[in-house]
């Protein structure tokens, strides 16, 4: 019975510090993420270079361009596969920051830190940023479309209004008896 107790109180304790290295794991890669986006968005590069792995650190120079701007982020899943982790980004950019592009900020561990890999983390906002575009750009075919579509219908509509009160002038005109012919013509046969 002891055995058996002991066994299971072991096993609990494993579960827990198991746990426990897998929150602080998860903890230090979200952390070094989130400080790695707040440097860029602050312009301290110093701060950005500092997070980022060493021989990725010259891309950085591409996230300091006025092109690229963001107002915000946020950041949400994870997942750590070895010495390589991988968190999900949003970066919200253009001039209300209503642009969202989504990257993968990718991590590697070095020693005994993580550390961003600046270079796949770029490739995966370019992506990000072509579908973004994409969906703006779909977004602006759809309202052109839209209003097309208004537009020719209100054309459709205003044209049968047309038609039918020409119609309705027609029958007028029709049902109305024809004058009798001038004295000076003759008459002609009809055909």
């Amino acid at each position: 019975m002891r055995h058996w107790r002991f066994c299971l109180i072991s096993f609990w304790v494993l579960l827990f510090l198991q746990g426990c290295f897998l929150t602080s794991e998860e903890q230090q890669v979200r952390e070094t993420a989130n400080h790695f986006w707040q440097a860029v968005l602050a312009g301290d590069m110093e701060q950005a270079k500092s997070l980022a792995s060493w021989d990725t650190v010259q891309y950085l120079q591409y996230l300091q361009q006025q092109d690229f701007t963001p107002q915000r982020f946020e950041t949400g899943e994870l997942k750590i596969d070895g010495n390589t982790a991988e968190v999900a980004t949003v970066l919200y950019g253009g001039d209300k920051g209503e642009m969202a592009i989504p990257v993968r900020t990718v991590l590697l561990r070095g020693d005994k830190v993580w550390q961003v890999d600046v270079h796949q983390s770029m490739g995966s906002m370019v992506n990000g940023a072509m579908g973004a575009m994409v969906d703006q750009l779909n977004s602006l075919v759809q309202q052109g479309l839209k209003g097309l579509d208004e537009s020719l219908s209100n054309g459709i509509r205003g044209l049968g209004e047309s038609l039918q009160d020409g119609m309705k002038q027609l029958e007028k005109d029709l049902s109305r008896p024809l004058p009798p012919p001038a004295s000076g013509q003759k008459d002609q046969k009809s055909i």
